[in-house]
């Protein structure tokens, strides 16, 4: 009997570091599974949320004596890593923006520029046109720039026909001629009583020369109507010069 309980003891003395290890390994196992497990009751990690307002800038600087002023075109806040397409004097172009959403584009001509995108999940365009950088905005004292003419052109076909229930754009182009060097600033205004729109200004090298400034104006909706007419005005403040469109007339599309 003896005999029998020393060899049951050895046997248990012997079992028990490998008790021990196979015990030790369970929280470290189930601390590993914890970790693999999905997370219960936690809310899904949210992704970056989209830009609101996107910007579009225009700073200009100083060009060559004699040659064409020339600037830099900022785009900021746009969905990051998406298209967009670039509409103003001289240029157009495609491009995209970096993963924070901004872009910038040196050696453009002066002038009213537009941007056009597509927000994330929405197959419909959206416009930003851009504006002059506060500090580029330089208007009062001497001008030195002298305006022989100001026109306005109409860029939208005629007829074109939309659904007036919601709101569209109409396209224009100033062109204003002047002898530089200097600097000019314009705005335009939509129809009578609208407040001033789109304020920017137009660099002139020496001699006698043309800028052409695009301009996107808003039409609101008119449910119900039949047809639409809108028409600008380009002003020059400090000529004391301005010129106005004729008309555009957009056909409702009939439901």
């Amino acid at each position: 009997m003896n005999r029998h309980t020393d060899r049951h003891r050895r046997i248990l003395l012997l079992a028990a570091p490998f008790l021990a290890s196979a015990v030790g390994l369970g929280p470290a196992f189930a601390a590993q599974a914890q970790a693999h497990a999905p997370a219960q009751g936690r809310p899904p990690a949210r992704t970056a949320a989209v830009p609101a307002a996107p910007v579009c800038e225009l700073v200009v600087g100083g060009g060559r004596p004699g040659g064409d002023a020339r600037g830099r075109l900022h785009l900021g806040g746009f969905p990051a890593n998406g298209a967009v397409r670039v509409d103003g004097p001289k240029t157009s172009f495609t491009a995209t923006v970096n993963g924070k959403g901004e872009l910038d584009r040196q050696g453009v001509s002066p002038g009213a520029y537009r941007v056009t995108y597509r927000a994330p999940g929405s197959q419909q365009a959206v416009r930003v046109t851009c504006a002059v950088a506060p500090a580029d905005r330089r208007g009062g004292g001497k001008q030195t720039v002298k305006v022989t003419k100001v026109e306005v052109v109409v860029l939208t076909p005629p007829g074109t026909v939309v659904d007036c229930a919601r709101p569209t754009t109409a396209e224009f182009d100033g062109k204003i001629t002047a002898t530089g060097p200097g600097r000019g600033r314009f705005h335009w205004t939509s129809g009578a009583g609208s407040g001033p729109v789109s304020p920017g200004s137009a660099d002139f090298p020496a001699g006698t020369g043309t800028q052409v400034l695009l301009h996107v104006a808003d039409v609101p909706a008119r449910p119900n109507a039949s047809t639409m007419t809108v028409s600008v005005t380009l002003h020059l403040p400090d000529q004391k010069m301005s010129a106005r469109s004729g008309p555009v007339t957009f056909t409702c599309e009939k439901k």
